[in-house]
C-alpha cells in the first residue's frame, strides 16, 4: 500500500490554510494511508507524468510527488508519496502541470527547514526564531525596567495571558539574588523565595532559573518551592511527624456524610467553604468574631443563630481531623504562620507567581516569612486566571501595594488569534483584583499573529484520538520539538488515552509535571498546564458531557451559588489551558462540544 507523507516545504502552506481545509487535509492523508481513498489522480498535459493530485474536498486539491527510489524511476504500487502543497482545485492543477518530481526539497532537508513561527514586531524577531527554551527566558525589552527597579515596599504586577508575568518573576528573582550576593557576600543562605501555586510550574521555574543564574553561589540564594511545600517544611521542622494532607474535595465528602448523620441543614461543601473562605481566611478564633464578621463573597445569608450552629459543627469536625492527624492546606499555612511569628522571618525577599490563587492564610505566612521593607514582596498574577476559590484583599492582610503596581496590557507570548478565540470562554467582563479594584481585560491585545485555533468534532473517542495523532504528527514534521508540544485533557482517564495513542504511534510522551525524556510530548491534565508555555497545545475531550465535569457539578450539593462558582472555575481553567499555546491551538470533542465553548459561537 502506498504511503502519503509531508514534505518539509509544505508546512508553511499548511499553517496558512483555514482550519476546515487543514482538517480535510489530515482526513485525506489518513484515508489514503488506510486504503479508503481513491487512487491519486494523474494530471493531463503534465510536464512530469509522475506528479499526481489528491482531492482534499470538492474545492481543494493537494499536489503530490513520489519519493525518488534508485532503480525504480516510475511509481509502483508501494510507492512513497509526499504532499507538497494544498491549493484551490484549479490552482493546484496549474501548479502540478508545470512541476517536475525532482524539484521538491529532498527528505534530508527536513532538518534545515525552520518550523513556521508567529509573526511579531522587529524587536522580537530574533527571539521568536530562537530555540523555544531560550524564548521562555525572553523578556520584552520594555519590561527590564520592571524587573530591575528598586521598590520601597511590596509591588504588584498584573496582566492577561502572554504578557510575560512569569518571565518577569524569573528575572526579578535572579536580579534580587545577584543584588543579595553583592550586598551579603559572607551570608550564603537562601535569602530569596520564588514561590507559586503548583509543582509543575515550580519545577519549570527552577529549571529556567538554573539557566539565568549559572553561578551556583548566586543560584543557591534562591529557594524555588510551592506555597504548600513551604508551609509543610515550616511545620515539619517543629514536629517529628510529617503532616498528612487532605484535599478539599475529599474533606467535603467526609463532612457531607457526618452532616447528614447529624441531621444538619448544611452541605459538606458549604461547611468546608465556610471554614476555609471565612473562618480561616479572616483568622477568626472566637465565636463572637464569627457572628460579627462580613462574609464577603459568600452569597448565602447566615443568621446569627445559624452561624452559632455552623461554628460548633466546624469546630467539632476540625477537632476530629486533629485526632486523625489530618491537615487542610490553608490550615497548614495558618499553623506555619504561627510558628514563623515565634521563630522570625526566613527570607529577605519573596517573588510570588500565580499570586491570584493563594489563600489568605498563605499570604499571612508569606508576610511572616519576609520582613516588611524595601523590595520585600514582588507579587505577580492575573485575577482572570484564578482557578481556586480564594479571594484576597492584600491591604486587609497588611500588604500595601498602592502606588507600586503595574498593569500589563500587551501580550507577546500568545497570538491575537488564540486570544480572540479564548477570551469569550471566561464569560465575564471583570474580576476583583487583590488590590480591591475591579480588573478588566479592556485594551488587552497581542503583538503576535498566527493561525486561528482549530476545533475538531469527532464521532467517537477512537476517531478523536486518531485525529489527535494526525495533528501531532503535523506539528512534529513541521520541526516543532516534542517537548514544545503539550496535550491535555480534563481528567486522568482522558490523559491515559492520549498517552497510549501517541506512544503507539512511536511518539514519546512525558508527564506535564515531569522533567524526564526531554524529547517527548508533554501530556497531562488541564490543571497541570497552569503557568506553563508551549509552542503548540492540543486539548482533548472538550465535550459537553465532560466539561464541566459531572463531579464538579455534584460537589455543589444543589447549592446554586456553589454551582455557578464551580462552572466559572471550569471556564477559567479552560481559558488558562488555551492560552498556554504560543503558536497553535487544537481543540477536539466527541458529540456535542462543551457549552463553555459553544456559548461563544
Amino acid at each position: 500500500m502506498s504511503a502519503l507523507a509531508i514534505t518539509p516545504t509544505f508546512l508553511d502552506d499548511f499553517s496558512r490554510l483555514t482550519p476546515e481545509v487543514q482538517l480535510n487535509t489530515l482526513a485525506a492523508m489518513r484515508a489514503y494511508q488506510t486504503g479508503d481513498l481513491a487512487d491519486l489522480e494523474s494530471v493531463a498535459d503534465a510536464a512530469d507524468p509522475r506528479v499526481r493530485v489528491v482531492a482534499i474536498d470538492p474545492d481543494w486539491s493537494g499536489v503530490v510527488v513520489p519519493e525518488p527510489r534508485p532503480g525504480r524511476p516510475e511509481p509502483s504500487e508501494d510507492a512513497q508519496y509526499r504532499l507538497i502543497t494544498v491549493r484551490p482545485r484549479d490552482e493546484a492543477l496549474r501548479y502540478a502541470r508545470g512541476l517536475r518530481a525532482d524539484t521538491p526539497v529532498d527528505t534530508g532537508a527536513a532538518a534545515r527547514v525552520e518550523p513556521p513561527t508567529p509573526t511579531g514586531p522587529p524587536e522580537l524577531a530574533s527571539a521568536l526564531n530562537a530555540p523555544f527554551d531560550q524564548w521562555q527566558l525572553t523578556l520584552h525589552p520594555d519590561q527590564h525596567r520592571i524587573t530591575e527597579a528598586h521598590y520601597k515596599g511590596a509591588t504588584q504586577i498584573t496582566g492577561g495571558p502572554g504578557t510575560g508575568k512569569t518571565v518577569i518573576a524569573l528575572h526579578r528573582a535572579a536580579h534580587l539574588a545577584e543584588l543579595d550576593a553583592a550586598a551579603h557576600p559572607e551570608d550564603t543562605r537562601e535569602s530569596v523565595l520564588l514561590t507559586t501555586y503548583n509543582r509543575a510550574l515550580a519545577q519549570s521555574l527552577a529549571d529556567r532559573l538554573d539557566q539565568l543564574l549559572p553561578d551556583p553561589t548566586v543560584r543557591g540564594r534562591v529557594r524555588v518551592v510551592t506555597i504548600d511545600s513551604l508551609a509543610r517544611s515550616v511545620v515539619q521542622a517543629h514536629s517529628s511527624v510529617a503532616p498528612r494532607m487532605i484535599g478539599k474535595d475529599e474533606l467535603a465528602r467526609r463532612w457531607r456524610a457526618v452532616a447528614v448523620a447529624d441531621g444538619l441543614p448544611f452541605s459538606g461543601r458549604f461547611l468546608v467553604d465556610e471554614w476555609e473562605q471565612v473562618i480561616l481566611a479572616q483568622g477568626l478564633d472566637l465565636l463572637p468574631a464569627y457572628i460579627r464578621c462580613e462574609r464577603s463573597g459568600r452569597v448565602q445569608h447566615l443568621a446569627p443563630e445559624h452561624r452559632r450552629q455552623v461554628w460548633e459543627t466546624v469546630r467539632r469536625y476540625v477537632g476530629a481531623m486533629r485526632v486523625e492527624g489530618l491537615w487542610a492546606y490553608p490550615q497548614l499555612a495558618a499553623e506555619a504562620t504561627r510558628l514563623l511569628a515565634a521563630d522570625g522571618p526566613l527570607f529577605r525577599h519573596a517573588v510570588v507567581d500565580e499570586a491570584q490563587d493563594l489563600h489568605p492564610t498563605q499570604w499571612r505566612m508569606l508576610r511572616a516569612a519576609v520582613p516588611e521593607g524595601e523590595d520585600d514582596l514582588f507579587i505577580v498574577g492575573d485575577p482572570h486566571q484564578r482557578v481556586s476559590d480564594n479571594r484576597v484583599s492584600l491591604a486587609s492582610l497588611g500588604i500595601n501595594v498602592r502606588g507600586r503596581g503595574h498593569r500589563l496590557r500587551v501580550s507577546y507570548r500568545v497570538t491575537q488569534e488564540i486570544l480572540d478565540w479564548s477570551m469569550p470562554i471566561l464569560g465575564r467582563r471583570a474580576a476583583l483584583g487583590m488590590d480591591d479594584n475591579a480588573d478588566t481585560l479592556a485594551g488587552y491585545r497581542s503583538l503576535l499573529r498566527g493561525p486561528a485555533p482549530v476545533v475538531r468534532g469527532c464521532a467517537d473517542r477512537a476517531e478523536e484520538l486518531a485525529a489527535l495523532g494526525d495533528w501531532v504528527r503535523v506539528w512534529l514534521e513541521a520541526g516543532v520539538r516534542p517537548a514544545d508540544i503539550a496535550v491535555a485533557g480534563r481528567n486522568h482517564w482522558i490523559v491515559r488515552g492520549i498517552a497510549k495513542e501517541l506512544e503507539a504511534r512511536g511518539v514519546a510522551t512525558a508527564p506535564l509535571e515531569g522533567t524526564g525524556r526531554a524529547e517527548a510530548v508533554r501530556v497531562g491534565t488541564l490543571h497541570r498546564l497552569k503557568g506553563q508555555e508551549f509552542r503548540c497545545v492540543a486539548l482533548i475531550g472538550v465535550s459537553d458531557h465532560l466539561l464541566p465535569p459531572k463531579a464538579a457539578i455534584e460537589a455543589a450539593d444543589g447549592d446554586q451559588v456553589a454551582l455557578e462558582h464551580a462552572v466559572q472555575q471550569e471556564r477559567t481553567l479552560l481559558f488558562v489551558a488555551c492560552t498556554r499555546a504560543r503558536d497553535a491551538l487544537y481543540v477536539s470533542h466527541v458529540g456535542r462540544p462543551s457549552r463553555l465553548i459553544t456559548e461563544q459561537w
